[in-house]
């Protein structure tokens, strides 16, 4: 079976669009020439399962399917605000697919205390949770895009986002995003615990867009911090060589980074057999408003391989 994860960088059908706080002229002639790059990528990877991130478009996601003549079906779990959500492409007859909303409660330091905050974070992207069968054992695939760490602005009542303009406004900023991003991480574990709850030696697979690398705090929470339990899962990049081990360029930062993974329960590492991070032609390059021009994508697909 073959799993593979690919961040494809805002697939908006025509029009003009918003995200990222800007708005976005999407030209037929651009959304097109992205139907067909995508379309031959996902027919030249041929996976069993696809999961996908910043995705926009229903009709866009069913023409890039037709064109590559695979048998796939997918479900759109719930977007945010601007349309902007996880798919999963699947050709398993058998699969149930669900959405999972990313809210979570945050830890309090004295035992009896309120959780004022937790309460406060909204769902932004849905995980996509997908149960299907393999090998006669039921298989939880989950679909994730955590946060990136931009800033996070404190918003007044009426919805207005306050400046950041201070030293201490601006560490708040980045602390809101912090805790943004360990929520979802949070949840994401609790949804990981119940299939091991369900079955100690469940079947797990968890694949996206972590905008982690593997020494952040939010990707061991997701993993496990606990390195010898066994619902901790394993790292499938960890096959490939290190200097081949990234899916994002940053010539900001002067270095190639790891934010996509695909992890894997401990009962799966024996049937890992292939793992591939299409990096070659990956680009630093970054779209700039209101006319997008990146075809492809700035992250890499991953794609792993169980037998």
């Amino acid at each position: 079976m073959k799993i593979a994860t690919h961040n494809i960088e805002f697939l908006f059908e025509e029009g003009v669009h918003t995200h990222s706080g800007k708005e976005w002229n999407y030209t037929k002639e651009f959304v097109e020439a992205r139907i067909d790059h995508f379309s031959k990528l996902f027919s030249e990877i041929n996976a069993d399962i696809v999961l996908l991130q910043e995705i926009a478009s229903k009709s866009v996601i069913e023409r890039i399917i037709a064109r590559t003549g695979i048998d796939y079906s997918y479900f759109f779990a719930t977007p945010d605000q601007n349309g902007v959500g996880n798919v999963v492409l699947y050709k398993q007859k058998d699969a149930k697919c669900e959405s999972i909303p990313v809210i979570a409660s945050l830890p309090v330091f004295i035992e009896g205390d309120a959780d004022t905050t937790g309460s406060r974070i909204w769902s932004r992207r849905d995980f996509v949770h997908m149960e299907a069968t393999w090998q006669g054992k039921k298989l939880h695939v989950v679909g994730i895009h955590i946060k990136a760490n931009f800033l996070m602005p404190e918003k007044n009542i009426a919805g207005e986002v306050q400046p950041m303009t201070t030293q201490i406004t601006m560490a708040d900023g980045l602390i809101r995003s912090e805790i943004f991003r360990f929520s979802q991480a949070k949840k994401l574990r609790e949804l990981i615990d119940t299939f091991f709850a369900s079955d100690p030696n469940a079947s797990v697979i968890v694949g996206g867009d972590f905008n982690a690398e593997e020494n952040y705090a939010v990707y061991r929470i997701i993993q496990g911090v606990i390195g010898d339990a066994t619902d901790t899962l394993i790292e499938s990049s960890l096959k490939i060589e290190k200097e081949k081990r990234f899916s994002s360029l940053s010539t900001t930062l002067g270095r190639n980074r790891l934010l996509d993974h695909i992890l894997i329960s401990k009962n799966l590492e024996s049937h890992l057999t292939d793992v591939q991070i299409l990096n070659e032609n990956i680009t630093d390059i970054k779209n700039v408003a209101p006319t997008p021009t990146l075809v492809g994508s700035d992250h890499a697909p991953i794609v792993i391989n169980l037998i």
